[in-house]
Order: structure tokens, then C-alpha cells, then sequence
């Protein structure tokens, strides 16, 4: 089974790359079965044909099915899917684009009732309702980065794994793959000391990781038939039922959750159809620039939500088999003055490997990721409600979708975002908020229709406590003019 022939590697890269074996790779600090799949990736890259870009297509019509469409299971079959449910989250990450110097996951949503809760405490939540309502046991399982593992193993500590309603949580951690230089492909490390030159391969690995952990083993032996996989920071990617009652009643192996595309979904996996019709998912940022104009928005529509649904004897088999094939991509960069470059394997790359694999297109009340403080003020207010984890739509908003919002860079950090929000402003009737430059958010403020505020360099906004703005313009002159 042919993997995508994306990202294949210059003649010039082809000519220059030195010989590796595992020999040289074990001198750096790796061990046999990193260094195995390392030069596994690394060779599959160098014998990669070129893409044939007009070969690519837009999704089959009957490959994707609407979750609208899908029936809830009966009520007498809830506690066997459920009891059937492993819930595994990616939490590699630590957040540095919003200037966080932890994990990700730990990065505070919200408070209520006197208590402050993360990400990962939205999630275990999550799991401990429905657990405790239908006298299950979905564990929790954590894949992380050797960068994330021992602050999550602190965090998790709080949280006692038996008893009825708890939520048992698993770990295992990521390997690490050098960065290459560009031209060579030779490591750039020279030993495991040089952290900075050392990455994980990508959240493709969590199949060979919940292997080699004996987790899938564990869980093949509990009963348990089927993972649901998502990334941490997607506040959207909750346990519905009618996705879980599909694929086992539906005997699929591999089901994707699809979203409407947007315009401003830059960076991520677009859905298509490659050659022989096999369904592929391709990173939209690694799309050279004159092919652009072929992907627009309007022709391939649908949008990777990195939600993914699978059957655990399919996974069990193929890597048995060493049958599942990743599509991976190429990333090329400067670390620490070099040129260098990083294959990762996204985990939705895999969906090409199964025979039985289907797209269910969901709303983008599904894909909420907070990757930025733009989307976790959207979190944080009141457009949301706030229950047993989940974030849910506040019935009051209409329409129910969530504004625009664009935060300068003055707000990039979450630190500079917390001392410039006093409080998170009444954004209910919000459509639109554009923020540039140096503005400080007052106290129980309410935002309206379209609201920009725009301070210009070296100018300073502060927007009093109590503040209202509807449709209004805010220059740096604290005029406020209608919109």
C-alpha cells in the first residue's frame, strides 16, 4: 500500500545525504528500536518520488457521512459501547506560541465556584462524568513528550485512579528523533545532552507508543475495542455517543472527523483523494506556492479536526504486520544557527492504511482547539456555559457561532493577555473584535456587533471599568466613533 508521495527530498538533498546505520545513531544516545525508526522514516523520505500534483482530487462523495445523520444508540446499549471506550489524548505540547513555559495542558480555562481548571482537568472531568452516570471505566491515556511527561505526572497526582465515577490514567512518552541537517541529513546532535536538537516524530508515533507500552495490550485483554484520539487542546473533542455507536456498528476501522474549512485555517490537514482514489490527509502549509490556487477553500472544503475514532484489534494487527504506513511531512527550519529538517508523521496520515476508513463531517463546535489568546478569551466567555468539563454553546448567543477575534501581538503571551483583561468582557452579542497595539481592558466591560480598538505606536488605550462598546472604532485618541 503506497503512502502519499508528498515532500520528496532535492536531487541535491539526494546526492549529499550521507549513509547513516544504527552503529552511528546508538554513538548519540539512541536505542535500537529509535534508531530503527528513524532511519526507517529517514530512507522513506530519500526514495520518495515527486508529487504528482494534478493527480490530486477532492474527496469522493460517499466517503463522508454527517454526524446529523448518524442514530443515537439505544439507551440499553450505552454502558456496553461505553464500557468498550479508551480515551487518548496527544499532550506533547508546551504551549511556547502563547509564551507558556509549562505543558500545555496545565494552562488555566477557567475558574468556577472557587476553583481553577485546566485543560487536562476539563478532560478528566469529562471522563469522571460519564463514568460515575454509567458505572464505567474509560481510562484516560496520555501521550507525552519527554518535555511535558514529568510535569503531567505531577498534575496528575491530584487525581485518585479507583473507586466509582474515577477516571484511571495511563502515560507513556514520545521517543525522540534528531533534527537533520538540511543539505546532509546527517543528525545535527551529538549526543542526547544537545536538547535543543532532539524532537518528537510526531503524533503519528501514538500507535507504535500504546504498542510498546503494553497499553494495547492491556486494554485488548480489559475488553476494550476502541480508541478515541484527540489533541488535548481541543476543547471540542468530547465523547458523542452516535460517533461511537457508528464505528462499531458500522464495522469501520478508522473514522475522521471532518469539518467545514475556513479561510483562515492556514495550518493543518486538508482530505483528499490521491491517484489510485485512496484517501489521504495533506498538510495545506506544505502546498507550494503554485499550487496553491488549486486548494482553495471552495473546491476542497472539508478540515482535518485531528478527532479520530479506532478500532484497537485493526491497530493491534497491522503492527503486528508492520502494515500501518504513515504519510508523513517535512519541515525545514533554523535551530541554533543551522539549516535543518524534521519528518513528522501526523496521526490522521494513517487513515490511508485502513480499508475501512470514513470521513464523518461534524460542526465546528467539534474543532476548538486554543492554540492562541484570541481563542481562549472566545473559552473563557460568556458566549460558552460551563459543565462537567465540557464548554457548550450559550443558548442566549444567536446566532450560535463564535465571534472573530484578533488579538495583536501585545496579547500574544498569556501573561501580557491575563494583565491586560481585568476580567473577561460580556462578548455575548460580539460579532467581531480587532485589537492592535497597547490596550488595557477595563472591569465588567460589554463588547457588541464590531468593535476595533487600534493603538497606535507608541500611544496607549485604556478602556475604563464598566465600558461600553457597540459597533464602535477606538483610536488612540479615545475618540469613539460609530462603526
Amino acid at each position: 500500500m503506497s503512502s502519499l508521495d508528498l515532500f520528496a527530498p532535492s536531487a541535491e538533498t539526494r546526492r549529499l545525504s550521507v549513509k547513516l546505520d544504527a552503529a552511528a545513531l546508538e554513538k548519540i544516545g539512541m536505542n535500537k528500536t529509535e534508531s530503527a525508526d528513524f532511519l526507517r522514516l529517514r530512507g522513506r523520505f530519500l526514495d520518495k518520488p515527486l508529487m504528482e500534483w494534478e493527480r490530486v482530487k477532492p474527496l469522493p462523495d460517499d466517503f463522508c457521512r454527517s454526524v446529523d445523520d448518524l442514530p443515537e444508540p439505544n439507551p440499553e446499549k450505552v454502558k456496553e459501547l461505553l464500557s468498550k471506550l479508551v480515551f487518548v489524548q496527544l499532550n506533547g505540547g508546551l504551549g511556547t506560541a502563547m509564551g507558556l513555559r509549562s505543558t500545555k495542558s496545565s494552562l488555566q480555562l477557567l475558574k468556577q465556584g472557587g476553583n481553577a481548571y485546566s485543560l487536562l482537568d476539563c478532560k478528566i472531568l469529562q471522563l469522571e462524568k460519564l463514568n460515575q452516570d454509567h458505572d464505567v471505566d474509560i481510562p484516560l491515556v496520555l501521550m507525552n513528550s519527554p518535555k511535558t511527561h514529568d510535569e503531567t505526572l505531577e498534575i496528575i497526582k491530584k487525581y485518585p485512579g479507583e473507586g466509582k465515577g474515577r477516571v484511571s490514567i495511563h502515560t507513556f512518552v514520545q521517543s525522540e528523533h534528531p533534527l537533520m541537517h538540511k543539505d546532509t541529513l546527517a543528525p545535527v546532535a551529538k549526543s542526547k545532552d544537545e536538547r535543543q536538537f532532539w524532537i518528537p516524530p510526531g503524533s503519528g508515533e501514538v500507535f507504535q507508543g500504546l504498542m510498546r507500552s503494553g497499553l494495547l495490550e492491556k486494554f485488548r485483554s480489559q475488553g476494550k475495542e476502541f480508541l478515541f484520539i484527540s489533541n488535548i487542546e481541543n476543547m471540542g473533542a468530547t465523547i458523542d455517543l452516535r460517533l461511537l455507536n457508528n464505528i462499531y456498528s458500522e464495522q469501520v476501522d478508522f473514522q475522521l472527523e471532518l469539518t467545514n474549512r475556513l479561510s483562515t485555517d492556514h495550518h493543518g490537514g486538508v482530505p483528499m483523494s490521491y491517484k489510485e482514489g485512496r484517501v489521504h490527509v495533506m498538510e495545506i502549509s506544505q502546498v507550494p506556492f503554485e499550487f496553491h490556487k488549486n486548494f482553495t477553500v471552495s473546491r476542497f472544503k472539508w478540515w482535518n479536526t485531528n478527532n479520530m475514532w479506532v478500532r484497537i484489534n485493526n491497530i493491534w494487527n497491522m503492527l503486528k504486520l508492520q502494515a500501518l504506513d504513515l504519510d508523513f511531512i517535512v519541515k525545514y527550519r533554523i535551530s541554533g544557527g543551522r539549516n535543518v529538517a524534521q519528518i513528522e508523521t501526523p496521526a490522521a496520515m494513517s487513515i490511508h492504511s485502513f480499508k475501512r476508513a470514513v470521513g464523518i463531517t461534524v460542526p465546528r463546535s467539534r474543532y476548538r482547539p486554543i492554540n492562541s489568546t484570541a481563542q481562549l478569551l472566545a473559552s473563557q466567555s460568556n458566549i460558552f456555559t460551563f459543565e462537567d468539563g465540557n464548554l457548550q454553546m450559550n443558548p442566549m448567543r444567536v446566532p450560535a457561532t463564535d465571534p472573530l477575534i484578533k488579538l495583536g501581538d501585545h496579547f500574544t503571551s498569556v501573561d501580557e493577555y491575563e494583565r491586560r483583561f481585568k476580567d473577561i468582557p460580556n462578548i455575548l452579542e460580539l460579532d467581531h473584535l480587532t485589537v492592535s497595539g497597547d490596550v488595557i481592558f477595563g472591569s465588567k466591560m460589554t463588547l457588541k456587533g464590531t468593535v476595533i480598538i487600534v493603538a497606535e505606536h507608541g500611544e496607549k488605550i485604556e478602556l475604563p471599568d464598566g465600558t461600553k462598546l457597540e459597533n464602535k472604532i477606538v483610536s488612540g485618541s479615545l475618540q469613539l466613533k460609530e462603526n
